[in-house]
């Protein structure tokens, strides 16, 4: 839900929709808890009618069917009241307001409402407008890119005092881009980020935190991993079978005994197990430990500590930034490049010999860092700083994401397998940045190109509490793997009539 900074806006592509079974459009309903609900894409009643029905009391805006006579919808958000149809000409200056518009050529008319005061919005919060189905025109042979309606956007951005941010029905719900928009003669920035609806097959759910200052960072997942499809090897067949055997919902499929599951065509023995277990799992939010390996050995008997770098890409000219959370001592240390990123070793040697001469004897923990963290810093350490690649060498480091999904040793509740969405399914309240890992590379990016010009400076505070964050993320969820029970997944298939979870054999 909303903190006094930010609005979840979930969005759900029409065309998405239209492939969804109604329990898979619940259950994503009820995973995300949204304040604001928009569909994107064509025009379409009945993915409207699924969502209403499916959340009846939460605010939704599918602006394409002109509901209630109107071309806009305006919608308001204060700390006070949440998310709410914007019915004041005064609002409070903190407010952040969304404005969702039928169909482009209604922008002339939002125009002259903003110029003249007919519609106001907050001055000291962000305004965000959702233009249903704007798509970024690319042209193949001039390797070029146009945003339609630019000089509209460009107009609206310069009227309102407060940050303005597209959010364009569609592009992708990864895309992101802040566009240099001509107006009378000078340069508008005008952020645009995606809302899912393509037209390139694709089928994904997206939550967006929209926050204060205009920043958009979108949680996106397949629609593949909602309903019974989100169930570890339950395909499109394998879910319409379970329907016909009345489930409707992955609890159900847990209530189901698992001599039930092998009645199914094509479901043996191991994966009617897999299927059962991991439904008990979606449904309890617990992770599930299949091992009675530990996933963390520490030399002194203090937690490890959590670590996490940002860098400029995948394929990273710098690791710019390096942040560590102690939870021995709730405390978290940041080591950030903010002078000079043509020069990668100033901020790692800093890192490095804080950690040897502090912590030499801790363990370190990530996620995914034998694939990412802990491979680009042994590779920048032996590139400009060689002469601790030794006692790097000699540090213990774990992964817990290669133990838990790649080894196999639990299930997890997140709808993949990123650590953001593991958290949040583990109860993990996130700090809203409105930033994603794509993000902070992109922003690092823009420095680098311009290190001499303030305006392409980060904001520095808020990248490194993304990076902070994710951080404390991955000590919630290693607390969270810790103290779960160590199962098998094997039933008896002898539960009685509800079959929950019989049979579960602790070790």
């Amino acid at each position: 839900m909303a903190t006094t900074d930010s609005v979840a806006l979930l969005t759900l592509p029409s065309t998405t929709l239209e492939r969804l079974h109604q329990s898979a459009v619940r259950d994503a309903l009820g995973y995300f808890e949204p304040d604001l609900i928009t569909i994107p894409g064509p025009r379409n009643p009945v993915a409207f009618a699924a969502v209403r029905d499916g959340a009846p009391n939460r605010p939704l805006v599918h602006p394409q069917l002109g509901h209630g006579g109107g071309a806009i919808h305006h919608y308001r958000y204060n700390h006070r009241g949440g998310v709410r149809e914007a019915v004041d000409q005064n609002p409070p200056s903190e407010t952040i307001d969304l404005i969702a518009i039928q169909r482009r050529d209604v922008l002339d008319r939002l125009e002259t409402q903003l110029e003249t005061g007919e519609r106001r919005t907050g001055s000291q919060g962000a305004t965000f407008l959702i233009v249903p189905q704007l798509t970024v025109e690319w042209d193949p042979t001039a390797l070029s890119s146009t945003l339609p309606a630019a000089e509209r956007l460009a107009t609206i951005s310069s009227i309102l005092p407060e940050p303005v941010t597209v959010l364009a029905g569609g592009q992708p719900a990864t895309y992101t881009h802040e566009w240099g928009l001509s107006h009378d003669g000078s340069t508008v920035r005008v952020p645009v980020a995606g809302l899912g609806a393509t037209d390139r097959g694709e089928s994904m759910i997206a939550q967006c935190t929209c926050t204060r200052h205009g920043s958009v960072g979108a949680e996106a997942v397949d629609a593949d991993q909602f309903g019974l499809r989100a169930l570890h090897g339950v395909g499109r067949t394998t879910a319409d079978q379970l329907r016909k055997q009345g489930c409707q919902t992955t609890r159900d499929v847990g209530d189901l005994a698992i001599n039930d599951l092998t009645e199914l065509p094509g479901v043996g023995r191991t994966t009617a197990e897999k299927i059962h277990a991991h439904a008990a799992v979606i449904d309890s939010s617990e992770p599930l430990v299949l091992t009675n390996k530990t996933p963390v050995k520490t030399r002194d008997g203090r937690p490890p500590l959590c670590l996490d770098i940002e860098t400029d890409g995948l394929s990273p000219t710098i690791i710019w930034q390096i942040g560590v959370y102690d939870p021995a001592a709730d405390s978290h240390q940041a080591f950030i490049e903010r002078t000079d990123p043509s020069d990668p070793a100033p901020v790692l040697e800093a890192f490095i010999t804080w950690l040897l001469a502090n912590h030499r004897d801790r363990t370190l923990l990530t996620w995914n860092g034998h694939r990412f963290d802990y491979r680009h810093l042994r590779q920048f350490l032996d590139r400009y700083h060689p002469e601790y690649v030794e006692p790097w060498d000699g540090l213990w480091t774990y992964d817990l994401y290669e133990w838990a999904v790649r080894d196999g040793n639990a299930l997890l509740p997140g709808r993949t397998n990123k650590l953001d969405h593991v958290a949040r399914a583990l109860g993990y309240e996130p700090d809203e940045t409105g930033l994603t890992g794509a993000q902070t590379a992109a922003a690092y990016q823009r420095f680098m190109r311009n290190p001499n010009d303030s305006a392409s400076e980060p904001d520095w505070e808020r990248h490194r509490a993304y990076c902070e964050d994710d951080c404390r993320a991955l000590w919630h969820v290693y607390r969270a793997i810790t103290e779960a029970p160590r199962r098998d997944m094997t039933d008896s298939g002898s539960g009685g009539a509800d079959g929950r979870q019989a049979g579960l054999t602790d070790f």
